[in-house]
């Protein structure tokens, strides 16, 4: 068996305007970008490429489990 860890970025959003309440939102990128990263490192460059700024962001990890 295999796993396989990807990065991925994701947006913190405001539930129906609350502050309590948070919903993860997946973030695109601009032109062919995919949002899957080797490492942390490189999901926050990506970031700052896109000049994201004034949000809140969350890098969590993807693990992908194969047979082959």
């Amino acid at each position: 068996m295999n796993a396989n860890k990807k990065y991925v970025i994701y947006r913190l959003n405001n539930v129906m305007d609350s502050q309590r309440h948070k919903a993860l939102e997946k973030v695109e990128l601009s032109g062919f970008k995919s949002n899957s990263f080797e490492t942390e490192e490189e999901a926050i460059q990506a970031l700052i490429d896109e000049k994201k700024t004034y949000e809140d962001f969350v890098i969590l990890t993807n693990v992908f489990l194969t047979d082959f």
